[in-house]
């Protein structure tokens, strides 16, 4: 194999492959890319088994081939040359990397060593814009569980149906559902870590997103390149049943100034992530208290509609729900302070977050 691409594209390549390589593997091929030439341009592979990525850049393809080579080796050195034309060649056990003058030699291991990679089944796939899916995406993942051993709530439920897809994560003491647009047809789990890379690699680059669905598997396409992940097995939860449909008390309030004033009360719940919140018609009063710390009040003007009131919440859970949204009302609806509070923004059609409450 030898070919000829600038640093900065085969820059870009690494960065969008390379994340996903654990710096703990017990198998040498998993720590290496896979280098391809294919159609005239260099096609680059990385995998930990779970999840794979490939993308395509532009180079030319002075003679065809293939080879593997340690990620973090080829990534450092790449990362600190010369914006310039590089040239790779393979020769006997080593990828040769030359600038106009250096000259750089590594280890290699044959490229029949690294693992299969599926091919997408080339279905009709599901197509999103690259930001809305992007965003969904962002204000659900947070919810989703860390405990493997619920393996379906570790995932993401993704659901298209015609022109609406779906997506939802839950801790069973939170869930998180965005209602979007994307056309196609599907139903599946998704693991936590293959929707935060689907969102990065759309950050680095946006471009138009087409996902297909095989019986065990999914395949995302982002423009140039591709990311394929096993989907979690299992059944989700029939999450809509908890979501109460009827509520005594409605609270809006600015997104702001509620997220500073948890951010404040904060300080003296650290042990307990406890907050409360008591709502009357005109303001909303978010409070704490910490025997060896102290205590926090806070008063925020409110929209009150319905009956005045208070709960108890965990302000971590209020304050990763309201990062992910921009300036604006949000509101709070509550049937009773032993029922799940529903937080629904404004400005952003189709979200909402649910939050049970603590209980004293």
């Amino acid at each position: 194999m030898r070919i000829i691409c600038t640093q900065e594209n085969l820059k870009f390549g690494l960065t969008v492959t390379g994340k996903i390589i654990s710096s703990t593997n017990t198998l040498p091929i998993l720590s290496n890319v896979l280098l391809k030439t294919e159609g005239g341009q260099l096609r680059i592979f990385s995998t930990n088994l779970e999840m794979a990525i490939n993308t395509q850049i532009r180079c030319k393809v002075e003679e065809e081939g293939q080879t593997t080579v340690s990620n973090k080796t080829l990534t450092e050195l790449v990362n600190n040359l010369p914006n310039d034309n590089l040239e790779l060649t393979e020769i006997k056990g080593e990828l040769e990397v030359k600038t106009e003058n250096q000259k750089f030699k590594i280890k290699t291991l044959p490229a029949e060593e690294f693992p299969f990679i599926p091919q997408n089944p080339g279905e009709k796939p599901i197509i999103f814009e690259s930001e809305v899916l992007k965003e969904a995406i962002n204000q659900v993942v947070f919810a989703a569980s860390n405990n493997q051993t619920q393996p379906e709530i570790s995932g993401i439920f993704f659901s298209s149906k015609g022109s609406e897809t779906r997506m939802a994560a839950t801790d069973r003491y939170r869930l998180a559902e965005k209602i979007t647009i994307g056309t196609g047809s599907a139903e599946a789990i998704i693991p936590q870590k293959t929707a935060l890379e689907v969102a990065r690699i759309i950050s680095l680059k946006p471009e138009k997103v087409e996902a297909a669905i095989s019986e065990n598997q999914i395949f995302f396409t982002i423009g140039q390149t591709e990311v394929i992940s096993r989907l979690v097995d299992g059944q989700y939860p029939d999450y809509k049943n908890i979501i109460p449909e009827n509520f005594n008390s409605i609270v809006v309030v600015e997104k702001d100034k509620l997220q500073n004033a948890l951010k404040t009360n904060a300080l003296f719940s650290q042990n307990s992530s406890s907050v409360r919140l008591e709502f009357a018609q005109g303001k909303l009063t978010v409070s704490s208290e910490s025997e060896g710390l102290g205590s926090g009040v806070a008063e925020i003007p409110a929209k009150l509609e319905g009956e005045p009131g208070g709960l108890l919440l965990n302000f971590r859970y209020v304050l990763d729900f309201l990062s992910q949204l921009p300036p604006g009302e949000v509101s709070i609806k509550i049937v009773n302070d032993s029922s799940p509070a529903v937080f629904v923004p404004t400005n952003q059609p189709g979200y909402l977050y649910l939050v049970m409450p603590i209980k004293v």
